[in-house]
């Protein structure tokens, strides 16, 4: 059971990539940074609907302001932050949510957000390396 939330999550990366691919270069950075700071917001929605405590919350709204913040940088400076806000969430997911029982996250959401998590970045790192504009 567990490669297929994975394999699942890095088909719905690999979507979100072809829909931001049929944008210019601007609107595609954008839909991909935005799509950053909706992975850490879903946490804090989680979070909120299954009544995690206050330590909790906080800690989920640390990473929507850390992840917010490397979609910005990576919309005003580089892509390359952008790339690395999305390799981050990847450290996120497992660090704070596979390994940690929480009732409001499924055991499969993590991994999901893993394969998602991955395909994004890969395909940011890609851009980034080949040295084309995310702006």
């Amino acid at each position: 059971m567990m490669p297929l939330p994975i394999v699942l999550g890095a088909v719905l990366g690999g979507l979100l990539v072809l829909v931001a691919g049929r944008w210019n270069r601007a609107g595609e950075t954008q839909l991909l940074a935005l799509g950053l700071v909706v992975a850490a917001l879903i946490y804090i929605v989680l979070a909120l609907a299954g009544g995690a405590d206050r330590r909790w919350l906080a800690l989920e709204t640390a990473g929507l302001a850390i992840f917010g913040g490397l979609a910005w940088l990576g919309l005003r400076v580089s892509l390359w932050w952008l790339a690395l806000g999305w390799v981050t969430h990847v450290g996120w997911d497992v660090g704070l949510h596979l390994d940690r029982t929480q009732a409001f996250v499924s055991p499969w959401y993590p991994l999901l957000c893993v394969g998602f998590d991955l395909v994004v970045a890969g395909f940011l790192l890609g851009r980034a390396s080949a040295g084309q504009p995310g702006r």
